[in-house]
């Protein structure tokens, strides 16, 4: 069974782990723990007294909790069919909204602007990577299962032009977050070891069995820190091959849209990297039945999201795009040929 994540830990990541060269940071660059971390920072920066924060319906609980935890008020907008955010559902008055370029599939931030001209932009790049800086602040993520899927990692760019007074704030904040000692360098390197052998083709099969859905705690207090020195290293040590790598995924996404499916005419979309090929279809539960079959794991990924955000407040039926998405999305993983 070929994984829908790709978590993997090799020999050669092990040792890079503990002795490659760290990647050094470039001017207004922040290494962190998570992306959901940058996103706090980038909005205590922002609003350090708070204010209302848009984000996208459909998305990841992390999301919204990071605003929470930035002590700010979600305010949730909807979604287009091809998985851009619906500016007709972006109030005008919000503080910030958090632009999540859903797998990898970008958005025209100067139209946002336009819709919200006071507000500060922070891109959600997590399922992005490859894509470019923009808004106020950007956010990537590196941890494992994403793109690249590298460990407990986010990057959070304060871009070009930002005000003082925010830039002073951010660095602040940084210098004060924790950093790994060994002992939490050493057990991060055994979760990452472990997820790696449950997902590995051997012992998938059981970990398949072993899952069980759940609705995560939503509510959860951000771990912010720096992001731990092996991350750093196995970063350094992936960066020459990104451009391939990104290359490879697209190529996938392309050869997946074109075989013989058992359902008629199924959509698909990916965006700038092929994070995952994505394919809209009324009936999901055909098509996953399907490419199990053919050995392939598919998930209709981020099918709670409306469940997880209706415990930050969202109303039913005030993203009815976003709602019918959820139940007619899956994701199909590109990082291997299929």
């Amino acid at each position: 069974m070929i994984p829908r994540l790709d978590i993997q830990f090799p020999l050669r990541c092990q040792w890079q782990y503990w002795f490659g060269k760290k990647y050094e940071p470039q001017e207004g660059e922040y290494l962190l723990n998570h992306a959901r971390a940058g996103i706090v920072m980038a909005l205590q920066a922002a609003l350090p007294n708070g204010g209302r924060v848009g984000v996208v319906a459909y998305n990841c609980h992390t999301v919204a909790n990071a605003v929470v935890n930035a002590e700010c008020t979600p305010v949730f907008v909807d979604v287009t069919e091809d998985l851009k955010v619906d500016i007709d559902s972006v109030p005008t008055d919000l503080d910030a909204i958090v632009v999540t370029n859903l797998f990898g599939i970008r958005n025209d931030i100067e139209v946002i602007r336009k819709r919200c001209p006071e507000a500060v932009i922070i891109v959600d790049n997590a399922h992005g990577y490859g894509l470019p800086t923009e808004g106020d602040f950007t956010v990537y993520s590196i941890n494992q299962g994403k793109f690249p899927a590298l460990g407990e990692g986010g990057i959070l760019i304060a871009n070009k032009g930002l005000n003082e007074s925010m830039n002073e704030r951010v660095t602040a904040i940084y210098q004060a977050l924790p950093t790994y000692g060994f002992i939490s360098q050493l057990k991060l390197f055994c979760s990452m070891q472990i997820k790696a052998v449950a997902y590995s083709k051997l012992c998938y099969w059981l970990t398949m069995r072993l899952k069980k859905s759940s609705y995560p705690q939503v509510h959860q207090q951000v771990l912010m820190r720096k992001m731990a020195p092996g991350i750093r290293r196995l970063y350094s040590a992936w960066l020459p091959y990104a451009e391939e790598a990104i290359v490879t995924q697209c190529a996938n996404a392309e050869a997946i849209s074109k075989l013989q499916y058992p359902i008629y005419n199924p959509k698909f979309i990916w965006g700038n990297n092929a994070f995952m090929a994505i394919v809209r279809t009324e009936d999901p539960k055909v098509m996953k039945a399907w490419f199990a079959e053919q050995g392939i794991e598919t998930e209709t990924h981020f099918k709670n999201a409306i469940t997880w955000a209706k415990q930050f407040g969202y109303i039913e039926g005030s993203c009815p795009k976003a709602e019918i998405l959820t139940k007619q999305l899956l994701m199909i993983p590109t990082y291997r040929k299929i």
